[in-house]
């Protein structure tokens, strides 16, 4: 997948959005005037920039004349201290600087040279401080980077009042790399499995942890493979050789008790389960008193005819087994309810209830093991282990199958559950949840993104492994640097590792929006850029406009099949924009040279009228 500079929405957006923030004064800053008015007691009103400000001067100057200033007070009010002569009108950036390096007594080094000439375009604060850490700076930087990011990832430590080191500096330009996650996680990966300087324990956490990035749809297999075995068991008409080793993957993976048998393969559990689940329901009917029993089967009636994951068919099947004509079978509902839920793992993978719940989710509650979501993961996990490693044929069939319906139900919902899990496993933001409950730092600490920070705290480990996880946090650290608040301005960067269909890739999100003032992001007004560099397609750009919530989209590519491709997929865009309350205007399939696209694309400014969500995957 190919990617463009980070910086491109952000420079335009700071171009389109203005504000009124005032650049606050330092002592010892150097600031380039110009005297607008004087007023008495040597007081003058100076243009700086985009700003004016009342200040004291030391020395009187003449109305109309441009100087560089140092200031000298900042506060109560600022005064400045003229450190050169009159500038001339029409003096380019470069004879600025020279003028500047030469009243500073700075060394006129290329490296200070294209440093101040930045700092004076873009018009940083300058200090004599500043200059020589950023001249440093860029004296470091490898062959395979420009001095223009390298000037950028200076600028953007300085908009977020962060210090010039070398470390930071190194993080924001690994967070501006286009090279993606993919690259830093499979280094280390590699220096890891040879690393024989970390006990074992730790080795195998952090591989667990790089096993849950590249596989994020783990789960959903294992729900359809432990929904196929459970159906498999049920069917009394299936063959021994086929049921018995269903039955014993389920009881070496403790999902069924050991007491489990093909006559009675999955009892009413009784155990506490999920709240709002199937299990919890089922619990609740078993525990009831006699007098209880009524509003209990009255509520598993209400929730079954209310529950969106099942067909018209499905609910039939359960509510004949709640008929008050027939005397009350715990059994027969708890195999009704893991009959569907078992087929819906299967057929209806990533679709939720109203409390977020999947068909396997139910199932495993129904199986008395799943009191908490991290418990279903873990019964999911077991099950995904024994299936793998078991020397069955049927078995083995079974698995390949699950995998099989889970890529053939690829879709939006997918991909949301993919990125979800990739984000949750690299533990990007896992500092913002520190000061949670301890329940929940346990498992914050198994996520990728902590354990390296530990890991780096071990002074014994190897020169190739402490470096491959330094980039590899580093990587991490940098989006989240470059990810900003301005006000109600936001932006957020972020990179998904994704692996399927045998592909890897990376999907990287880059999002610019304002805050409405309830807080919540203008959905009304958006742009969304999709950078793709497909099998088939090869380079594709698929821009997305919205402006008072009716949709254009643009194809970028240079295959001429692909507007045919479009319009099958037109008719099912229009319904899905309309169902969520957006209007399509059209999809135009255009070549990169007709909009001077490429995969150098720089956006377009975009206008005031249209700014609301900017995302770039």
């Amino acid at each position: 997948m190919t990617s463009t500079s980070f910086s491109s929405i952000q420079t335009q957006l700071s171009q389109a959005i203005p504000t009124n923030n005032h650049a606050p004064m330092k002592e010892g800053q150097v600031i380039h005037g110009t005297i607008k008015k004087l007023f008495p007691n040597q007081t003058a009103e100076v243009q700086i920039g985009n700003q004016k400000i009342i200040a004291k001067l030391e020395t009187p100057l003449k109305a109309g004349d441009a100087h560089f200033f140092q200031v000298t007070k900042s506060a109560p009010e600022v005064q400045l201290k003229v450190v050169s002569g009159p500038l001339a009108k029409g003096n380019s950036i470069a004879q600025q600087a020279q003028q500047l390096l030469q009243v500073m007594n700075l060394n006129k080094s290329l490296e200070m040279q294209t440093v101040i000439q930045f700092f004076l375009k873009e018009q940083l604060p300058i200090s004599k401080e500043l200059l020589v850490q950023a001249e440093q700076l860029i004296k470091q930087i490898p062959p395979n980077v420009t001095m223009k990011s390298a000037l950028e990832a200076i600028q953007k430590l300085m908009e977020l009042k962060l210090p010039l080191t070398t470390q930071l500096f190194e993080t924001v330009m690994s967070g501006k790399s286009t090279n993606g996650l993919q690259t830093f996680i499979e280094n280390f990966k590699q220096i890891l499995q040879q690393e024989a300087t970390i006990s074992p324990g730790i080795k195998n956490n952090l591989l667990q942890s790089l096993k849950k990035v590249a596989e994020p749809f783990s789960l959903p297999v294992a729900g359809s493979l432990l929904g196929k075995q459970v159906e498999t068991i049920q069917n009394q008409q299936a063959p021994l050789s086929t049921r018995l080793p269903a039955l014993q993957t389920l009881k070496e993976s403790f999902i069924l008790p050991v007491q489990s048998s093909l006559t009675n393969p999955t009892p009413p559990s009784g155990k506490p389960a999920l709240p709002n689940s199937a299990g919890e329901l089922i619990t609740q009917l078993i525990h009831s008193t006699p007098g209880e029993k009524g509003a209990a089967v009255e509520l598993l009636r209400n929730w079954i005819s209310m529950q969106p994951l099942l067909s018209n068919g499905q609910k039939d099947q359960v509510l004949s087994q709640l008929k008050e004509v027939q005397p009350l079978q715990l059994n027969n509902i708890n195999n009704a309810l893991l009959k569907v839920f078992a087929e819906q793992s299967q057929l209806a993978i990533f679709s939720k209830d109203a409390n977020g719940l999947t068909p396997k989710e139910h199932l495993v509650s129904l199986l008395g093991k799943g009191p908490t979501m991290d418990m279903v993961a873990q019964t999911l996990r077991q099950m995904t282990s024994m299936s793998k490693n078991t020397t069955n044929i049927t078995v083995s069939q079974d698995v390949l199958q699950a995998e099989q319906a889970v890529m053939a139900q690829l879709d939006g919902k997918a991909f949301e559950h993919a990125m979800k899990e990739v984000l949750k496993s690299l533990g990007f933001s896992y500092e913002a949840k520190l000061g949670s409950n301890s329940e929940e730092i346990r498992q914050i600490a198994l996520q990728l993104k902590p354990q390296l920070v530990e890991l780096l705290q071990n002074h014994s480990i190897s020169a190739p492994l402490r470096d491959g996880a330094e980039l590899l946090l580093g990587r991490m650290n940098g989006l989240q640097i470059l990810s900003s608040e301005n006000g109600p301005q936001h932006q957020l960067l972020m990179q998904v590792p994704l692996e399927f269909l045998g592909k890897k890739m990376d999907a990287t999100l880059e999002w610019n929006g304002r805050m409405k003032e309830d807080g919540k992001i203008d959905s009304d007004f958006a742009r969304i850029m999709f950078y793709l560099q497909l099998d088939a397609l090869k380079e594709t750009v698929v821009d997305m406009q919205v402006q008072n919530r009716v949709v254009s989209i643009s194809l970028f590519n240079h295959d001429p099949r692909l507007e045919e491709i479009a319009k099958i997929f037109k008719e099912s865009l229009k319904e899905g924009l309309s169902s969520v309350g957006y209007k399509l205007s059209g999809v135009f399939v255009k070549t990169f040279e007709e909009n001077h696209l490429s995969s150098s694309i720089k956006l377009k400014t975009p206008q005031p009228d249209v700014l609301g969500v900017d995302i770039r995957i």
